[in-house]
């Protein structure tokens, strides 16, 4: 059974998108309940809708309640006394999903940051019942040390995952610092769940990544250098947003998130075949959620995927609706490779700086250059002992170039920012 309460009736009801995580565990769901009123700060909904939700799970005999809303410890306590089954909110199925599709040890680490971080002060709530005597069976004895020694276990966990994601950050910033010094800019796929943001990774990276239609299959970061028109780049897939993302979830995946915070460009994906007040809908939460990880004036292209779903005439409206938002949108079908080559072409517009040389080396020392990553050989000429090479690199690579036509006894004879 779902419920969801809503402020007032201006409110969008979000129990289509909570079915839908239900459903992805294999939840049956068979019922669906609104109520529109303020907290009620015992059970979250009213004490008459408890006693209808009551006589409700008896009937149909309920074994789970999901709530939409963020249940305070208490209101999961009283909820649960009531009704007699598991009650749960929106964060907890969320979590469960997660746990599903966690494969590396990061992800692992960072769930369960997540669900110890939420059963904390639902441990302290179970403490401050069993001190009070609310909860038959627990006293001042054996019992209540079982749940302080309980309690006190999780701090230490938490203590310890968190140490254990500070190495693991520690990592990737000194693999983004080798990154920063070969100059290699950084794409990072983000949007909300489900949008095809690893269908396009694997189109643009050639790969194969497992892609699924349940939310959240992307978990923890993965990245591949991809070729754009002879330019490099490192494009990365990460985790999808949904609506209304609890805090604490972006909290705990921050060492997942960060990525977006280094990247040189960010390609916002968007499923273009849903109705447009879903487009404005997702698309929002998505820049929320970007806001609150800090990144919403990165450079930015939206990719409007799934066109092949759609007719001309429904994509034109969906382009003019995005625009309102970002200027640079491209329309795709990653499935079918429709419009690839077009984002390839605004990719190597948008993404970093690069210089185009011509140098003049003794054809001795030709191989010295072997080891200058990344660069894009144009031209090369031999004559009279002498090599003429027309090349291109990533600026932040010129000043290792100079160095070593330096040591090659060489000279620079052309230096200038290549064109877009």
């Amino acid at each position: 059974m779902l419920v969801e309460r809503l402020d007032n009736n201006r409110c969008r009801c979000h129990l289509d998108e909570l079915e839908s995580l239900a459903r992805t565990l294999g939840y049956d769901v068979v019922m669906r309940i609104t109520q529109v009123r303020a907290q009620d700060p015992r059970y979250n909904i009213g004490p008459g809708k408890v006693e209808e939700l009551a006589r409700i799970v008896k009937e149909l005999d309920v074994k789970k309640v999901i709530f939409f809303n963020e249940l305070k410890p208490s209101q999961v306590f009283n909820l649960q006394e009531k009704l007699g089954v598991e009650v749960v909110d929106r964060f907890q199925l969320i979590l469960e999903i997660f746990a599903q599709h966690a494969g590396s040890r990061e992800a692992k680490m960072q769930i369960e940051l997540a669900r110890l971080k939420y059963e904390l002060p639902r441990m302290r709530e179970w403490i401050r019942r069993a001190k009070m005597r609310e909860l038959p069976g627990f006293t001042r004895g054996p019992g209540g040390y079982q749940i302080d020694f309980h309690y006190r276990a999780i701090v230490k966990r938490i203590s310890k995952i968190q140490r254990e994601l500070e190495e693991i950050r520690r990592r990737k910033q000194l693999q983004r610092r080798v990154r920063t010094r070969v100059g290699l800019p950084v794409v990072v796929l983000t949007g909300y769940t489900n949008a095809g943001k690893t269908t396009l990774f694997n189109r643009l990276a050639k790969e194969s990544k497992p892609v699924s239609n349940a939310p959240f299959s992307t978990l923890a970061t993965v990245t591949r250098l991809v070729d754009v028109y002879g330019r490099k780049i490192l494009l990365s897939d990460t985790i999808g947003f949904i609506d209304a993302l609890p805090p604490l979830l972006i909290e705990s995946f921050y060492t997942t998130l960060e990525e977006l915070v280094y990247a040189d460009l960010l390609l916002l994906v968007v499923d273009a075949s849903e109705e447009s007040s879903e487009i404005k809908r997702k698309l929002e939460a998505s820049l929320k959620a970007l806001s609150e990880v800090g990144v919403l004036d990165k450079p930015t292209i939206v990719v409007l995927n799934k066109i092949d779903r759609i007719s001309e005439e429904e994509l034109e409206k969906r382009i003019e609706s995005v625009k309102l938002y970002y200027r640079d949108v491209v329309a795709i079908s990653a499935k079918r490779g429709i419009g690839i080559e077009e984002l390839k072409r605004a990719l190597y517009k948008k993404v970093g700086k690069y210089v185009r040389l011509k140098i003049r080396i003794p054809t001795s020392e030709v191989s010295s250059l072997s080891s200058i990553k990344y660069a894009r050989v144009l031209n090369m000429m031999t004559s009279s002992g002498l090599t003429t090479i027309e090349l291109e690199v990533p600026e932040a690579l010129l000043p290792r170039v100079k160095r070593l036509v330096e040591i090659a006894d060489g000279d620079i004879l052309v230096a200038e920012h290549a064109q877009a």
